[in-house]
This record gives structure tokens, C-alpha cells and sequence, in this order.
């Protein structure tokens, strides 16, 4: 097949990195690929660092008439079989470059249990939960048009034998500053409010006494956001009546290489207040990390209770830092969720298994269009 991905995006995150590992898998298994969008894009120069066409097409809002006439162009030049289009905004470019010719199929995918319109023009929508498909089906959406494809990541990077990756954690603890005897809390992801990196603070902030002064947050990402910058006041003013706490919460900065970081943790936490389905998560599942996570969202679809992870309620920091303090305190039953969250994992949750999926999506949406459009 020839598939062209359509996305408007200046920035990176979980759709950006979604893209990205479709693209990569669906050329690995033979298809021709194309990404259409900004070029002056982390995806923009992630497709030229990793030899995938890609087209410039800014998108100035959803019915900027030169974008679209540029999109028409590209689909009367390649001549694809699919035109995918990811987000609101690229649904709409998408769609209507298919509706315009009798070749391409559009196919987009709903990352957000917001993302409700501009889609009617589509074939096929993939939503990347159940819970992204229950508000596409209330937005009015048929459900037999939906199909859910989970997220999934590639495998981390970690090979060898026990005692060899125990020596690659030592040092990973050791690049990362991590003191000997502490219990490592990971948390990745953008510093705004949805993703509630000050519920991981207050929980921290809930959870003294001797018992938990062994307990560290590491929380990665870039933390110059107005959210960001709010929560380093935050601690700042904590620190200024008592640094010990403080002192066991660690900004790490944006880091690119966070699947290769994760075995260096204890644990991985999410705190999101809304949250579609969580890349983090899946990538802690194949690090071996025990997960506590909020049920927010599609959340609940991967983080089964007491089985792939603790689930706590959103907003409620006592609950997150109990649920941490537990796993601290009890390493078999962090074992038992580790391995139980790498075996969903291996089952469900892998890049191949989505990029699978997501071609019998198209296969589907092709044998069922009319033979002339």
C-alpha cells in the first residue's frame, strides 16, 4: 500500500510519537510511506533523520485553501491507497482530500477523548481507546465505523543476561545521580496541569517519616511551562520551611531517551486529571517497572487493578502517595505487577501489534469501499 500521514504539529508528544512508530513499522513491512504537515516540526526533521518523504503543508487552520489545494496536489502526484489523518486537524485535511478524488480511502485517528468533529469525511476512525471511541460514538459517530487500536512502543533496549542488566541499572542509577538504597519513582511527560505532576509533589509532600525518607521522584520532561515554573515556586517555598522533602523530589529536564532511562526506577507513576491512553505507562510495562497510575480516560483498559498496577482516583494525592508508599513497602507484589505488566506488554501493548492492527483497519476500510468513488 501507499499511505500518506497527515498531521499539523509543531511540537512532540504522544500523537507526534504514535506517528512517528507507524510510519517506521508500516515501511518495515513493505508499504510505501509519506508524512504531509510542517516540516519545521520535531516529526518534520524526525522523518528526515529517518529517510521518510515528507511533504510541507502548514495547515494554516482547518480551511486554509492553499494547504488544501497543496494536499490535492500531493494525492493526484503519489497516488496513495489511504490518506491517514491524525488529530481534528489533519481528519479534516485528510478527509477532504479523499472525498475530492476516487483514490485515496481516508482513515483518521481520534488521540483525544475531545477530538469529535471534522472526522465525517473518513472511512474508517481508529480510536486509541475505548474510552476515546464512547465519546466518538456520543458525538454521534456509528460504532461500526470505529475500531480501537491501542497504542503500543517498541521494545526498550535492554539485552542481556540478568546479571548483565544489572550492571547496565547500576549504571544507569549512577548517570542519573540516583543514591544507593533509594526507592526511584519515574514520571515522564509535559509540565501542564492535565498531567499532574503537582499531584506527585503533594503525594510526596503527604508521605513523610522515616519510612518513606527512602522514596525519591524523578520527574522528566522540560519544565519551563507557566505550569511548570508555577511548580518549582511550589517547592521552593516548601523548601525554604523544611528542604527535606524537597530534596527527594528531582527535575530532570527533557530527556529524549526516557525508554532507555526507565530500568534505572523502582516504579513508574502517572497522575494524569485526563489522559486518552499513556505511552509512559505502556513504556514502563516493557522496562519491567510496577505502574500507579490515576483511572482517568483509557487508562483503566491497560492498568488492570492489583493485576498490570494500582489504579487511585484523579485528584487525590493521599491515594497516589499510599499506592507508592505500598509499592516501597511490598516488593513482591511489585514484582508480581512488573512481570504481569510486561506480559501485557508482549500480548497486547507492542509497536508491531498497533502497525498490525492499524493495516487490517485499512485492509478492511478498502474491501468494503465502493469499487468507484
Amino acid at each position: 500500500m501507499r499511505i500518506v500521514h497527515v498531521l499539523h504539529s509543531h511540537g512532540y508528544g504522544g500523537a507526534e510519537s504514535h506517528v512517528m512508530m507507524t510510519m517506521q513499522g508500516q515501511r518495515a513491512a513493505g508499504h510505501a510511506v509519506m508524512f504531509a504537515g510542517p516540516l519545521d516540526s520535531w516529526l518534520g526533521k524526525a522523518c528526515a533523520e529517518a529517510g521518510i518523504e515528507a511533504v510541507h503543508i502548514p495547515m494554516h487552520g482547518l480551511y486554509d485553501p492553499w494547504s488544501h489545494w497543496q494536499m490535492r496536489r500531493l494525492v493526484q502526484r503519489w497516488q496513495p491507497d489511504i490518506v491517514h489523518g491524525h488529530l481534528i486537524r489533519g481528519a479534516a485535511y485528510a478527509g477532504r482530500a479523499g472525498h475530492m478524488q476516487r483514490k485515496p480511502l481516508a482513515v483518521c485517528t481520534a488521540h483525544a477523548t475531545t477530538a469529535a468533529t471534522h472526522m465525517q469525511r473518513c472511512a474508517r476512525i481508529i480510536a486509541v481507546s475505548e474510552a476515546v471511541k464512547r465519546n466518538l460514538v456520543a458525538a454521534g459517530y456509528a460504532a461500526e465505523r470505529i475500531r480501537v487500536v491501542h497504542n503500543g512502543v517498541p521494545d526498550g533496549p535492554w539485552q542481556g543476561t540478568p546479571d548483565e542488566l544489572a550492571v547496565q541499572r547500576v549504571a544507569l542509577r549512577r548517570e542519573l545521580g540516583i543514591p544507593d538504597g533509594v526507592f526511584a519513582v519515574a514520571h515522564a511527560g509535559r509540565f501542564v496541569r492535565d498531567k499532574g505532576q503537582d499531584l506527585l509533589v503533594q503525594a510526596m509532600l503527604q508521605t513523610q517519616g522515616d519510612a518513606q525518607a527512602g522514596v525519591h521522584l524523578y520527574l522528566m520532561g522540560d519544565p519551563h511551562t507557566e505550569f511548570g515554573t508555577q511548580l518549582q515556586h511550589t517547592l521552593q517555598a516548601v523548601r525554604d520551611t523544611d528542604a527535606r522533602v524537597p530534596e527527594r523530589i528531582h527535575l530532570l529536564g527533557y530527556r529524549q531517551d526516557v525508554q532507555r532511562l526507565l530500568p534505572a526506577f523502582d516504579m513508574f507513576a502517572l497522575a494524569s486529571r485526563r489522559e486518552e491512553i499513556s505511552l509512559s505507562v505502556i513504556e514502563a510495562f516493557a522496562a519491567h517497572l510496577p505502574v500507579v497510575a490515576t483511572a482517568v480516560g483509557g487508562v483503566p483498559e491497560i492498568v488492570l487493578h492489583e493485576d498490570t498496577g494500582l489504579l487511585v482516583p484523579t485528584e487525590d494525592a493521599a491515594a497516589l502517595g499510599q499506592a507508592m508508599a505500598r509499592l516501597h513497602g511490598d516488593a513482591d507484589l511489585a514484582a508480581r505487577l512488573a512481570a504481569s505488566g510486561r506480559q501485557r506488554f508482549e500480548q497486547h501493548l507492542t509497536a508491531e501489534g498497533m502497525v498490525a492492527r492499524t493495516l487490517d483497519v485499512y485492509a478492511q476500510a478498502l474491501a468494503s469501499a465502493p469499487s468507484a468513488r
